[in-house]
């Protein structure tokens, strides 16, 4: 079925423990098994409280993604969305989680659910997943590749998937229908038996990780194993890295290297960084959280036009008093009469989608406390100015799925306004 945009289904005990997980997303990249596990469980314990009183399904609401859970005789089936949830999903998701725990959980021991590869486990239950659920629409410039610790039956398909055609070229030198080729590249990328590279568009943003230094170091032992492979992206590297600030985009960087490298060899160079960990594309959460540190970044500056750089400065720093989350307010730096506000984002690794959406909105609060300090008798003209930079840099910028939630920052700005009116 079409439209159902599920990003990941994850099944566990009720004890927290993973016993399956399957992404029907490639670009996904932040949603791995452990981590987001942690944040189910975490949900648990309300889980547990709502399903035995209400119902045997709830909906958790983060904003950038929506968590379903469903709960079955022994176990729990989290789905993660994004977007409109379909009625209809719900009733697959049920006879999918019903068939898990009838025929493929029963009679399974305790040591086998223990060493279970819930990447890869249950074959035929993730084909059978393939089957009752739309994939996500694959791009014919992705290029699949076999994954190295494997030895699966790739099937017709095998002699063509050699790391170096894309998709479209496959189609073209198989001689295979394109919806055949297709099909059959999900189910082997669901059977964990291919990945894929070139998955990066040029409206993607990235940002660097820890691995990043590693590979800036030249006796490290991960800078020497992408040498053996990759000796073409270490030289590359310097100039890369020194792009990547958490707001670029991919297009952004490949635009400015454009005079000296090929647009090809960035973004090959961008998905080996990827391949490796060595970068990371934003999760939805981490793309709003970028869009309301460029909307308060914009608000100040719009400030110092409109009143003065000393009093955005006042009004700043009176609204960082009243920020007690250092991941907010240590990010704004202010020197000597001076301020910045820094964009990467790897102080948000590691953090759980509740903890992101609860970052997003303490930077929504700071907009909000910073827009109500400023002095209102300019206040109409300052709300004038900010929506005109606003409608010409973010709109344009960030899709509809990354601005839901932003209008709750225009309702503070005319609430501001409407009491300036009032006073008149």
């Amino acid at each position: 079925m079409a439209g159902h945009n599920i990003q990941a289904i994850l099944i566990m005990e009720r004890g927290g423990i993973p016993l399956f997980f399957m992404k029907l997303d490639p670009k996904a990249q932040d949603l791995d098994p452990m981590l987001v596990s942690g944040f189910f469980t975490a949900i648990q314990s309300f889980s547990k409280e709502v399903i035995e009183r209400d119902s045997s399904m709830f909906q958790v609401d983060y904003g950038a993604r929506l968590f379903t859970v469903m709960a079955g005789a022994k176990t729990d089936l989290v789905a993660v969305s994004m977007g409109e949830w379909p009625d209809e999903v719900s009733t697959i998701l049920r006879s999918l989680h019903d068939e898990f725990e009838k025929k493929w959980l029963k009679g399974m021991r305790r040591k086998q659910k223990d060493t279970l590869k819930i990447d890869f486990a249950f074959p035929e239950f993730r084909e059978g997943i393939v089957k009752n659920l739309s994939f996500r629409d694959i791009s014919g410039s992705w290029v699949p590749f076999l994954l190295e610790s494997e030895t699966p039956q790739t099937g017709v398909l095998g002699p063509y998937i050699d790391g170096r055609k894309s998709v479209d070229d496959i189609v073209k030198s198989s001689g295979i229908r394109r919806d055949d080729v297709v099909s059959e590249i999900i189910r082997l990328w669901a059977l964990g038996v291919i990945r894929f590279c070139s998955i990066l568009g040029k409206e993607d943003i990235v940002t660097s990780t820890s691995k990043i230094d590693r590979l800036l170091q030249t006796s490290s032992s991960t800078r020497a194993d992408v040498a053996k492979k990759h000796p073409e992206v270490l030289i590359l590297l310097p100039r890369i890295s020194a792009l990547i600030d958490g707001r670029r985009t991919i297009g952004a960087i490949v635009q400015s290297l454009s005079d000296t490298y090929s647009e090809g060899g960035v973004l090959q160079a961008m998905d080996t960084l990827l391949e490796v960990g060595a970068v990371v594309a934003l999760s939805p959460e981490k793309r709003r959280i970028l869009l309301i540190k460029e909307a308060f970044e914009l608000a100040v500056r719009v400030c110092e036009m409109i009143y003065s750089p000393q009093e955005a400065l006042l009004y700043l720093d009176a609204a960082l008093d009243r920020s007690v989350v250092p991941e907010v307010s240590g990010v704004v730096k202010v020197t000597s009469g001076e301020w910045s506000l820094e964009y990467d984002s790897r102080l948000y690794e590691g953090l759980d989608p509740r903890r992101l959406m609860e970052l997003y909105a303490e930077w929504m609060k700071l907009l909000a406390q910073f827009v109500a300090s400023l002095e209102k008798s300019r206040i109409l003209k300052y709300a004038e100015a900010l929506t005109d930079a606003y409608s010409a840099y973010l709109l344009g910028r960030y899709s509809t799925d990354d601005l839901v939630g932003f209008e709750e920052f225009s309702f503070w700005l005319e609430m501001n306004c409407v009491k300036q009116d009032v006073r008149r």
